[in-house]
């Protein structure tokens, strides 16, 4: 809810910032960014209610690690490597009876971790020369699932896994 409201707040401001500049054809342009950002707001809205969803109905928790990784102007076609960890946390519930009313009681949380995974993953671009177009790449680990999103780039690039020794992983980009 935080990052919706951010984004709106960001939008409005850069509307009435366009509007004040007058510029008709910039005012529809950013109008139909902050369409555009509405409605990856509610996607992202969306998709945390279906986790929030199926970890209360399973007990089941994972924490997501995400990590940005820029490649600048001049930067080499390898990232450096950076760690990663997601938690998978079960919730149980410790009843204690109770005397009144007969057959109560009450429900103590207790969460209690699953299981741990770790990956130290880099990121190579093929086929990027210095100097090139400022890239920024999100990957995320999710349990043992790794993804990666292209936040800025001027390429479309299909995305492979390259597993290194136990727990390192090299995400190789080609550009399509």
């Amino acid at each position: 809810m935080k990052k919706m409201t951010a984004l709106l707040s960001l939008a409005a401001m850069a509307l009435s910032a366009v509007s004040y500049a007058g510029e008709t054809s910039t005012i529809e342009q950013a109008a139909s960014d902050v369409q555009a950002t509405l409605q990856q707001a509610q996607k992202d809205a969306s998709a945390e209610k279906a986790a929030f969803q199926a970890a209360s109905v399973t007990g089941m928790w994972v924490e997501t690690d995400c990590k940005k990784f820029v490649f600048d102007e001049n930067s080499p076609a390898v990232s450096r490597p950076q760690d990663f960890r997601s938690e998978t946390w079960l919730e149980e519930c410790d009843n204690i009876p109770l005397p009144n009313p007969p057959g109560g009681g009450i429900c103590i949380p207790r969460r209690r971790l699953l299981r741990a995974d770790i990956r130290t993953v880099q990121v190579q671009v093929q086929g990027r020369s210095a100097p090139g177009p400022k890239e920024v790449f999100e990957v995320c680990l999710w349990g043992a699932s790794l993804s990666l999103k292209v936040k800025q780039s001027p390429n479309k690039y299909s995305v492979a896994e390259k597993n290194e020794p136990v727990f390192n992983s090299t995400l190789v980009l080609t550009k399509k």
